[in-house]
């Protein structure tokens, strides 16, 4: 029995994915906005990379290896880069939790919360948020519903 309004594990995941992309994109935007105007206060304080801690810029990069490798023309290359993106959005989807906990304190920690509370909060945020895809993926298997 499915509960109207009710919010299912994809939902969570779509949330925390767009979220993260959400502050990826604002940064990336104010990085630029901060570069084009000569304004070292704005790409100092919300720095691309402090957010994330080059995780988007090690992701970026992989996804320009993927690319490269499915317009190539080889279907040997294109067949492996079909299997690398296949493997590479599983990869993220899975880790799309911490991601979210690692933007959200990298920007705490830049507002100036101490580092040792953030610490905390990313820990306390990570666990809740896989004990709850856990949870939620154990009752949908046991009551027999949808993910």
């Amino acid at each position: 029995m499915n509960k109207q309004g009710s919010i299912v594990l994809r939902d969570i995941v779509i949330l925390i994915i767009v979220f993260s992309g959400i502050i990826a994109l604002a940064s990336v935007f104010v990085n630029d906005l901060g570069d084009t105007y000569s304004n070292t206060n704005m790409t100092l304080s919300y720095n691309q990379d402090a957010i994330g801690e080059t995780q988007l810029s090690n992701t970026s990069q992989t996804w320009k290896e993927i690319g490269n490798r499915l317009g190539s023309g080889n279907l040997g290359d294109m067949l492996i880069g079909t299997f690398q993106a296949a493997a590479e959005i599983l990869i993220e989807i899975i880790k799309a939790p911490a991601t979210f906990t690692n933007m959200l304190t990298s920007i705490l920690t830049d507002i100036g919360v101490s580092e040792s509370i953030t610490n905390i909060l990313g820990l306390i945020i990570t666990a809740t948020l896989y004990i709850v895809i856990v949870f939620v993926m154990i009752s949908a298997f046991l009551q027999g519903g949808k993910l």
